[in-house]
């Protein structure tokens, strides 16, 4: 028995950590011994009959919602011939319940955690303060425990003054990069308001959450902005604030990057972000708290391969989503060493997950001014090709009347009744395309064209052209016409018209025509019908006033032409738009 006390005595002596006022910080976890209680039964009553372990760990993680405690039995020796106090440092504000106790007295030293409803402190982490008298060894347990959250350990021991130092240059750290981050987002905000441009929406909806999330996860939001119980009521929904941020970054990064230039890949992203809500959905319903990041850390891995495969593909935006990936993806992944207790670049460099936040978010911010600037240089050239399109058009229309001047003086100069019949079928033709293109320079719309002004015009000239007073035409369209179809609708109208003018009707008769064009669910119904005494289609079919409807109307329109002579004449012309 006295061997066996000796031995024990030995041991706590080497796992014992030796304390002074000189040194102002010790890493603490890796001196002390560990129990893991699958149980979840022990107490302070009954842990000190259990076998410890030595750990030599400056960081334990054991992932989400471990279903067991974890005991942690501490020495501290002070070496020196005065008291000496520290304060030791839970460095996680995320564990659910961490409870401290004095072993020899079992006095309860700290109760904290992110779900405790009593937190009383103004540092971030949990901490508290002990004295150790002179060559005093000390024994201190302590007690964690997480059932949603992660249950990572880390402690610190610290002298006050350089605690509190410490402490000071962390939240200054942080309220900075709040800041920085919050003014980001409010900036990217006010030019979405004035562009009503989706993608920043997206980047600003995507950053908030990611802001929040960030609040949770460094423990300031219970510390300053929720109360302990609106806390412990938040975190039930964890599920979520895990996967808003990143389903909002998907949209932001389909949307900046322009994926339907890439069918395949948008469409599996569309697929996955359909069901992207019901697997998390899943998770929450049924407390699947392991697997609460997976879906989310799957996305955004497909993000970044979606984003350098059209960093390959030479998107112009991609370069700046790809450089953000990058440092967001090196942060993830010296958090994930860390927390394994692989690595832990946090030592040498403690803010590195802000810096890559904040590098992030400015290079997102960069892509977006990049898509806006190359937008506006875009509108810019549009509306330079506007303009030369219109001088084309204007040269065209006056080209035109120096044909038509031509053509009338040419008929001027014959006598012969036949050949002015044949000049004034190719006048009014002229005039239609004439009057097109009169029309397309008095609109800011050059792609379409109002049919009812355009046939309205075509009407007036070929009512000039055939003095037949008692002929009235009637015109009913409420569509509008691509220019392509505009010319073509033109022509036929103009020989449809002219073919009525001088076969249906002689000089004595009253007569009627009527012209419509009206659109329903993107098909266009063309129709021109008169009472006249109309005519043997049989023997009209190789005429030229035929063969050019027939052309224009099947081959150039693409549509179904229908010729009526049951009474007077009807053209029908169906066809779909294709504008």
């Amino acid at each position: 028995m006295y061997r066996l006390l000796i031995f024990i005595l030995f041991f706590q002596t080497l796992c014992a950590l030796d304390v002074n006022e000189e040194i102002p910080y010790n890493e603490l976890l890796s001196h002390t011994e560990i129990y893991i209680d699958h149980t979840q039964s022990e107490t302070m009553d009954t842990i000190g009959n259990k076998t410890f372990k030595a750990n030599d760990e400056y960081i334990l993680g054991f992932g989400y919602s471990p279903k067991f405690d974890v005991w942690i039995k501490i020495y501290l020796t002070n070496i020196s011939d005065k008291p000496v106090k520290k304060i030791i440092e839970y460095e996680n504000p995320l564990t659910s319940y961490i409870t401290f106790y004095e072993a020899d007295t079992k006095k309860l030293l700290l109760v904290d955690g992110l779900l405790n409803t009593n937190i009383d402190r103004s540092s971030i982490h949990p901490n508290f303060e002990i004295i150790l008298q002179p060559k005093e060894q000390k024994t201190i347990y302590l007690k964690a425990y997480s059932d949603i959250t992660t249950l990572i350990i880390k402690l610190n021991l610290w002298n006050p003054e350089t605690f509190h130092a410490k402490e000071i240059r962390y939240q200054v750290v942080l309220a900075l990069f709040f800041g920085a981050m919050g003014l980001i987002v409010l900036y990217n905000f006010i030019i979405f308001l004035s562009t009503r441009e989706k993608s920043y929406l997206y980047y600003v909806l995507a950053f908030i959450g990611i802001i929040i999330y960030y609040l949770l996860y460094k423990g300031v939001a219970n510390l300053y902005i929720i109360s302990p119980v609106t806390m412990s009521n938040i975190i039930e929904y964890s599920a979520f604030i895990v996967a808003i941020p990143v389903f909002f970054l998907a949209l932001f990064t389909q949307s900046i990057l322009d994926l339907k230039q890439y069918p395949y890949i948008n469409r599996t992203l569309n697929y996955y972000l359909v069901i992207f809500p019901l697997l998390t959905i899943i998770v929450y319903i049924f407390d699947f708290n392991q697997y609460r990041s997976f879906f989310s850390v799957l996305l955004l891995f497909m993000l970044m391969i979606i984003t350098f495969y059209a960093l390959l593909n030479n998107n112009r935006q991609a370069k700046f989503i790809m450089a953000g990936w990058l440092v967001f993806f090196t942060s993830g992944l010296f958090m994930f060493l860390s927390s394994h207790g692989i690595y832990d670049i946090f030592d040498t460099y403690p803010h590195y997950t802000e810096f890559s936040l904040l590098i992030e978010a400015i290079a997102f911010s960069l892509s977006l001014a990049d898509k806006i600037k190359q937008l506006q240089q875009s509108k810019i050239l549009l509306e330079e090709k506007k303009l030369l399109l219109k001088e084309l058009t204007h040269r065209v229309n006056n080209s035109l009347q120096t044909i038509i001047s031509f053509i009338q003086l040419q008929k001027d100069e014959i006598n012969h009744k036949g050949s002015q019949l044949v000049l004034q079928n190719i006048e009014n033709k002229v005039f239609a395309i004439n009057d097109l293109y009169a029309l397309l320079n008095t609109t800011d719309n050059i792609s379409s064209v109002n049919a009812n002004d355009f046939f309205f015009s075509i009407i007036t000239n070929i009512r000039k052209s055939f003095y037949k007073p008692k002929v009235t035409v009637k015109l009913d369209t409420t569509a509008e016409l691509n220019s392509d179809d505009a010319v073509y609708c033109g022509l036929i109208l103009n020989e449809t018209l002219t073919n009525s003018y001088q076969h249906a009707f002689n000089d004595t008769n009253k007569g009627e025509i009527t012209v419509s064009l009206h659109k329903k669910k993107g098909i266009y119904y063309f129709n021109i019908k008169d009472n006249g005494i109309g005519y043997n289609t049989k023997g009209a079919t190789d005429s030229l006033g035929m063969t050019i409807i027939e052309t224009l109307a099947i081959i150039q329109l693409e549509g179904k032409l229908n010729i009526d002579t049951t009474d007077g004449l009807e053209t029908s012309i169906i066809w779909k738009d294709n504008g």
